[in-house]
């Protein structure tokens, strides 16, 4: 039995060796995958840890589309995991306390941990309502509007601000958002009123509107004529309050078949009304615009004419302007369209013909019609720039002379640093007019009819600081005008420990320029550079933050933007 068994044991040692062989080594230990999510620490202005409330990414953020949600634990603490990489609002709403809105870069690995958040004081507005004759009015109907440090819309996708009614009829509106709050009590058949904005600075517990007097409204009628003084019927009439941005909320209307539009239930104050000519100008269809002012009550009125012809005969010190372009716009302008542009820059204003145009004649004689009588703003050109002067255009449609005014001041614009030539846009305000212009490729540029009694030189050019200078008697030579480029709204931060080296999965800060302000967030990518886009002008502050490092703050100038380092030291 022995020697079998030695056997059998050297027969199946070489299977057990080449099994050995062959079989695969361990693998290495792999790290472990991070786990998508950001994380973070709600707390109360005391810095105690809040114990409820729901944290909240948007998707759309003109629209305050809610995109994903999570709640926040008894200890304050959230997890929320993105649906996607990239810049994203995020939303906190705390019963009690002010809604905290923030702007978070989602890096690649859709994890990031933010420090710790600290809420503010919730602030509410509160108001009660009577009747012009002392009865209480019930406040239901009350509209609102919340704006930013930069006019731009503040949403409520949490809805986090509630109106309650009181039991005396008054009512409280809150948690409001850092901010300004417009509000308007908008109850039939009461007058639709504006009532005081709420300025939310976090400081303030309580803002009391008082007790606010609600009147029966006054009613305007708009009526419409053309050149021939016959009304026009089903013509659009729209109006808006005189003062902008604002939370009223007005309608369109149709003049009936006498040439009237009517509108009702409207407070004391000034507004705004809008409608368009009675034909078209070319492809153009102009709109105008006059201001009228109510009471409380009773009927105002406005008469508008929107046809007719202006006529003008263009000339200077040499002789009539001929063969040139002339256009013609309704004073003021209607608002522009709001546009999204990289880095919050304006683009350079087009200097193309606004409104209806014509071309002057042999003797400077222009006719622009359909063009109705009132205020509006001429637009001359001349061989190198243009001239520019408000006008009034009568209701009779005679002829109206312009002398434009002699003058010529030569410009040359270049980048400070490289001494290039730089594409921008002249304005010269001066002499009863206004001249703009634009630099050729060398830089150069002549303003025409700037007079000779001075005036104001403004320079804008794309990524460059707006140059001005005032004049008190126009200058007959050259003007050299060197831009300094503005600061970047692109900006990297780079945080390193001690020994130069990265800390790894470190934030950054842009602090908020104010209450009613957002703050952003970036992780830094692998050396430790978080990138911002879209950085506001002006002086900024930003913050470090990394496991086991002490916080770290620098503040950065317009002019120290190129090379932003935060050191972070460890923990004590």
């Amino acid at each position: 039995m022995h020697n079998r068994r030695e056997v059998l044991l050297l027969r199946t040692l070489p299977i057990a060796l080449i099994l050995l062989a062959v079989a695969p080594a361990p693998r290495a230990a792999q790290p472990a995958a991070v786990e998508p999510g950001i994380t973070g620490q709600v707390l109360a202005p005391d810095g105690s840890p809040v114990t409820r409330g729901t944290v909240a990414l948007l998707t759309a953020p003109i629209t305050g589309r809610v995109g994903v949600t999570a709640t926040i634990d008894r200890t304050g603490h959230f997890r929320i995991v993105p649906d996607a990489q990239g810049r994203q609002p995020l939303v906190i709403s705390v019963p009690g306390y002010a809604p905290y809105r923030a702007s978070v870069s989602v890096p690649p690995s859709r994890a990031m941990s933010l420090p710790e958040i600290t809420l503010l004081e919730a602030t509410y507005f509160h108001a009660s309502f009577v009747t012009i004759d002392g009865e209480p009015l019930a406040a239901s109907g009350l509209r609102r509007r919340s704006i930013d440090i930069d006019g731009e819309p503040i949403h409520d996708p949490l809805e986090h601000v509630r109106a309650e009614i009181e039991r005396d009829g008054s009512i409280t509106v809150g948690p409001l958002p850092p901010g300004r709050t417009l509000f308007a009590f908008d109850r039939p058949p009461f007058a639709q009123t504006r009532l005081p904005d709420a300025n939310v600075t976090g400081v303030k517990r309580v803002i009391d509107g008082g007790t606010i007097t609600i009147t029966p409204g006054a009613q305007l009628h708009v009526d419409l004529f053309d050149d021939r003084g016959q009304p026009v019927p089903k013509h659009e009439v729209w109006i808006e309050d005189a003062i902008q941005p604002s939370p009223l909320s007005m309608t369109t209307v149709q003049t009936n078949d006498q040439g009237r539009a009517i509108f009702n239930r409207l407070a004391s104050g000034r507004y705004r009304v809008w409608t368009r000519f009675v034909e078209r100008c070319g492809n153009a269809d102009p709109t105008m615009s006059r201001l009228v002012a109510t009471g409380n009550s009773g009927v105002a009125h406005l008469r508008m004419v929107i046809g007719g012809r202006a006529a003008f005969r263009i000339t200077t010190t040499l002789g009539p302007v001929l063969g040139r372009g002339v256009s013609l716009t309704p004073d003021p302008p209607p608002p522009p369209q709001r546009v999204s542009v990289s880095g919050r820059r304006l683009p350079i204003a087009t200097l193309a013909p606004r409104g209806c145009s014509g071309v002057t004649d042999r003797d400077g004689r222009v006719v622009i019609a359909p063009f109705p009588p009132g205020p509006a703003q001429l637009r001359a050109s001349l061989f190198n720039s243009s001239y520019i002067m408000n006008v009034n255009v009568p209701e009779s449609g005679r002829e109206t002379v312009i002398a434009v005014p002699d003058g010529l001041i030569p410009v040359k614009v270049i980048n400070r640093t490289t001494q290039h030539p730089v594409e921008a846009q002249l304005t010269w305000v001066g002499g009863g007019g206004r001249v703009e212009t634009i630099t050729n490729a060398n830089g150069d540029a002549l303003l025409e009819a700037v007079g000779t009694s001075g005036g104001k030189l403004t320079i804008i050019a794309r990524e460059y600081q707006t140059v001005e200078g005032n004049f008190d008697e126009t200058p007959d030579t050259m003007q050299e005008v060197a831009l300094t480029a503005s600061p970047s709204a692109r900006l990297t931060v780079r945080v390193v420990r001690a020994d130069a080296k990265a800390p790894g999965d470190a934030v950054v800060e842009l602090l908020a320029r104010g209450p009613a302000d957002v703050a952003e967030f970036a992780a830094t990518d692998a050396n430790g550079i978080a990138t911002f886009t879209d950085v506001p002008p002006g002086p900024l502050q930003f913050r470090a933050h990394a496991e086991g490092f002490a916080a770290a703050t620098v503040q950065v100038n317009e002019d120290s933007r190129g090379s932003i380092v935060i050191t972070l030291t460890r923990a004590k």
